[in-house]
């Protein structure tokens, strides 16, 4: 059987973008994926045209592309494309509906875009959150991924990702309570940034615990190997109803790592609460749930590998991929 082609026009022109892992899961389930940049290239629409018009590819996938006009899309139809749509952004942009409805297929990684999605009369759309990619983070499947014994620990609590930003409000104010109460954390990413607004975040000595450096793949797997506890508190967009998975909590568990989130109903549809991940409801909850697991070390350390398991076994970019195709190929 011949190998199918996909055009995958997606931003993975930096390091930390989730493209190169959606390429490997493409490649993993045997499709020859044609990789294309749109934020790269100036003229990125006849760039694409010509592909399509020389490369015949039987799919054409987008994911995101939030300056892509929607005439693209009707041409590579008219071409004969099956389109793919997929896009994670919590909030909907302008462009966002407008691409969305030219597209055969249609997959969100919020719920509550698909509903909205429906409203406008788009039928075939699905909740597909991300996964996670082992081979870019130095993870076999196959072997113990834990940290080697007599190496220390480089925190007991931590956060990676942006501080400071007024979206991340609630990262930063969980981080000034752990310091407050005198737990041990750190937290990987860029410097906060000595500005007006930022004031009360240095008054609280958050800049005192950060790490120094952005972490990415096999720099991220080193940090979760070295942290007892990840606090996952994502950015503060309101998803007002349905499931939300943040991608960083298939990346710390398939890491190996020990993650304790706000409770959602995305986090509580994937995992079992107490057996594959920890949640709270609340700061108190929060405190009280880091002091317990930091004390009971055997326990903490079941509830990661369980998470570990799952992840790996259910939740690979190439499942998710394979989900999506499997979709797409049955209802064409």
């Amino acid at each position: 059987m011949q190998k199918k082609t996909v055009l995958y026009c997606a931003p993975i022109d930096k390091i930390g973008n989730s493209g190169r892992y959606i390429i490997d899961g493409m490649e993993q389930l045997g499709y020859t994926v044609i990789e294309y940049d749109y934020r790269s290239n100036k003229n990125f629409e006849k760039d694409l045209l010509a592909i399509i018009h020389e490369r015949r590819p039987d799919y054409f996938f987008t994911q995101k592309g939030e300056i892509l006009r929607p005439e693209l899309i009707k041409i590579a139809k008219k071409e004969g494309c099956i389109t793919i749509f997929w896009c994670f952004d919590a909030v909907m942009g302008d462009w966002y509906v407008p691409l969305a409805k030219e597209h055969d297929f249609v997959c969100a990684n919020v719920e509550y875009n698909v509903f909205c999605l429906q409203k406008k009369g788009i039928k075939n759309v699905k909740w597909i959150h991300q996964g996670f990619c082992p081979e870019f983070f130095g993870i076999d499947p196959f072997r113990e991924n834990r940290k080697e014994a007599g190496e220390t620990y480089y925190a007991d609590v931590a956060m990676i990702g942006s501080m400071g930003k007024p979206i991340y409000t609630k990262r930063c104010q969980l981080a000034m309570r752990l310091r407050k109460e005198k737990i041990d954390i750190k937290w990987w990413g860029g410097r906060l940034a000595r500005q007006p607004t930022n004031l009360r975040y240095f008054l609280g000595g958050i800049h005192r615990s950060w790490a120094g450096r952005q972490v990415y793949m096999l720099d991220f797997a080193d940090v979760i190997r070295h942290i007892k506890i990840f606090i996952g508190q994502d950015a503060d967009i309101l998803v007002e109803e349905g499931k939300y998975l943040s991608n960083r909590s298939f990346a710390v568990l398939g890491c190996g790592g020990f993650y304790l989130c706000r409770r959602t109903a995305g986090v509580e549809h994937a995992f079992r609460i107490g057996t594959e991940i920890e949640t709270f409801d609340s700061d108190e909850e929060m405190l009280e749930k880091v002091r317990y697991y930091l004390k009971n070390e055997d326990k903490r350390k079941e509830i990661a590998k369980a998470g570990q398991k799952k992840v790996l076994e259910h939740y690979t970019y190439k499942k998710q991929i394979g989900r999506i195709f499997d979709w797409v190929n049955a209802n064409i």
